[in-house]
């Protein structure tokens, strides 16, 4: 039976606002939590389509079924308020907003081979040989490459696990090799309130980096049924969102080539 958008954020709100604040209690709420799956199930969809493993074994279906494996390990944390071992957790936040960073990194962790700064590291050996940015290096790229035989290895294993896809989606996600591992440490928030116009741009600018592309209308449409944000407001503000992220790269950019010597 399919549920509407509202239905959906109204009930799985109800659920939690019926569980009990004590730890046990709550971790044991397994009826609760099956309905909420049950509610949500297009979410954890949603999370697994925008999570991008490095493993070209694993599939969708794979990544599902890791997002709620890991929500039943932790659908608890949404709206507790701690106790006297943890401080608990925002009460602002949206479900989909508290979760889907969470599950996010979770699957990653879990189904990852190679991490990125492990394939980022070799790739710009490689791509200083060949005058290339590391993003760009590609299989076909390492006969002309002379490295030690376990670099190498490493390389080769590195491309046989990842997705065969073309990195170079936009100069905004091809990031100066002199910065490490730049996407990640932008210090932009993953726990915001969309509620407000500065909470959407930062919605958006997380969507960016997790895809490494702009974010067309389809994309836009997505996260306005995901969140219930109306479509028309996502892309009035889609700009603004795309302008901050291109100024928090070149200031982290510009302060990273102060201090080179």
């Amino acid at each position: 039976m399919g549920y509407s958008t509202d239905y959906i954020k109204q009930r799985t709100l109800e659920i939690y606002d019926s569980m009990p604040q004590e730890k046990e209690a709550r971790m044991n709420c397994i009826s609760e939590r099956d309905e909420i799956i049950e509610l949500n199930y297009k979410f954890f969809g949603y999370v697994a389509s925008h999570t991008f493993i490095n493993n070209s074994a694993i599939d969708y279906e794979d990544k599902f079924q890791s997002c709620v494996c890991h929500f039943c390990d932790c659908f608890w944390w949404y709206k507790w308020k701690g106790d006297e071992t943890h401080k608990g957790y925002r009460q602002d936040l949206s479900f989909a907003v508290f979760f889907k960073p969470r599950l996010g990194e979770m699957i990653e962790r879990e189904l990852n081979t190679v991490k990125y700064s492990v394939r980022r590291s070799l790739c710009m050996e490689a791509g200083k040989q060949l005058g290339k940015h590391w993003a760009k290096v590609t299989y076909d790229d390492l006969k002309d490459v002379d490295l030690p035989a376990d670099k190498m290895e490493s390389l080769k294993m590195i491309f046989g696990s990842l997705y065969p896809e073309d990195p170079t989606n936009t100069d905004l996600f091809t990031f100066d090799e002199d910065e490490p591992d730049l996407a990640f440490s932008l210090d932009i928030d993953s726990d915001f309130n969309i509620d407000t116009d500065e909470g959407l741009c930062k919605l958006m600018i997380q969507d960016m980096l997790i895809l490494q592309d702009k974010l067309d209308d389809s994309e836009l449409q997505k996260m306005s049924n995901m969140y219930q944000i109306d479509f028309n407001k996502l892309k009035k503000l889609y700009p603004l969102a795309e302008k901050h992220l291109v100024e928090v790269v070149k200031k982290r950019i510009d302060l990273l080539e102060g201090f080179k010597p």
